[in-house]
């Protein structure tokens, strides 16, 4: 019976993961003159949209900065002309090489994946480098393959796939940003082998390299029934853009090491938003870190008045046993 009853005890001592307050974190470690710095640095490389976030930032959480001095300074400098020369210069950029650090920048490159053009593209690049003999990037090419996958499944969903692809699209600028931490890169990369077999893929296309005959290459050098594992991690990264923005994802997946940080993550954006990048910069790795809470449930409390009724009934039988 006793040991029966430590049995269930273990199955129902059950921890939860809860984020940590970041608003208490901020307070506790980040000063004034800190905040206002980053705000200084955002303002001298005219990159409104961070001074704008600072600004909230400070506003709710109780930080008292002269806010609408950065306000008047801004609204100078970032005209509307100036914007949309930068935004025109920026998208076309994005969806043409494939590369942004701005919001138009790579919206441009998520655009032309969705037109297959970015995923074709990039896994015509990367193959004729390695017939070249040059150096290919592996984790670009699964995710150019798994992307070409995707936006077939999206036109054959009527689009449920979306947020998957889009998420695949960022992992993959992201890639080529240098913003994906080596451990993450390399659990992308094998999950995208089990998806993209690109050995396959290579040698269907070594004697053809026509355009029709690619497509059917890839056809074949893609695997649906795989693709769930990349599928939940991509649209984890979808929902981190949807609650911040395009540019902000891109940003903050440099913090990512594992699934689990990644999972942590997306908590945090869901729920601080478009501050949550300021509060990453701020605070680091640290922010993301979750703090494990005891789940009290009524059978973690039975197991647990079973336990001690048991042992006193086993040590009771124990002593009677001694005495005969």
């Amino acid at each position: 019976m006793f040991g029966l009853s430590i049995s269930s005890v273990l199955e129902h001592w059950d921890y939860k993961e809860t984020l940590q307050d970041l608003s208490d974190l901020l307070q506790a470690n980040i000063s004034k003159a800190a905040l206002i710095k980053e705000i200084d640095a955002s303002l001298s490389e005219e990159n409104f949209s961070d001074v704008r976030m600072y600004l909230a930032i400070a506003q709710t959480h109780q930080y008292q900065i002269n806010s609408q001095k950065y306000l008047d300074e801004i609204a100078l400098k970032d005209t509307h002309f100036n914007r949309l020369s930068h935004q025109i210069t920026d998208f076309s950029s994005g969806f043409i090489q494939g590369k942004g650090t701005n919001m138009a920048g790579l919206t441009g490159s998520v655009i032309a994946d969705f037109t297959v053009v970015g995923d074709a593209r990039d896994l015509y690049q990367q193959y004729m480098l390695y017939e070249k003999g040059e150096k290919t990037n592996e984790l670009i090419i699964v995710l150019s393959g798994v992307g070409l996958g995707l936006t077939a499944l999206t036109v054959g969903s009527i689009g449920v796939a979306a947020p998957a692809k889009v998420g695949t699209s960022l992992l993959k600028v992201a890639t080529k940003a240098q913003r994906l931490t080596l451990r993450f890169q390399k659990s992308l990369t094998k999950l995208g082998r089990k998806v993209f077999d690109w050995p396959a893929f290579r040698d269907l296309v070594k004697q053809d390299k026509s355009i029709a005959n690619m497509r059917r290459a890839v056809k074949q050098a893609y695997h649906p029934s795989a693709v769930e594992p990349l599928k939940v991690i991509a649209k984890r990264v979808d929902n981190i853009r949807q609650s911040s923005s395009t540019a902000d994802a891109i940003q903050m997946l440099k913090y990512v090491e594992t699934a689990d940080d990644l999972r942590h993550l997306e908590k945090a954006t869901v729920k601080y938003g478009s501050q949550t990048k300021g509060m990453m910069k701020l605070l680091g790795i640290g922010a993301i870190r979750t703090v494990r809470v005891l789940r009290k449930t009524t059978s973690l409390v039975v197991s647990i008045i079973s336990s001690v009724v048991s042992s006193l009934v086993s040590l009771f039988f124990m002593m009677s046993f001694r005495r005969t």
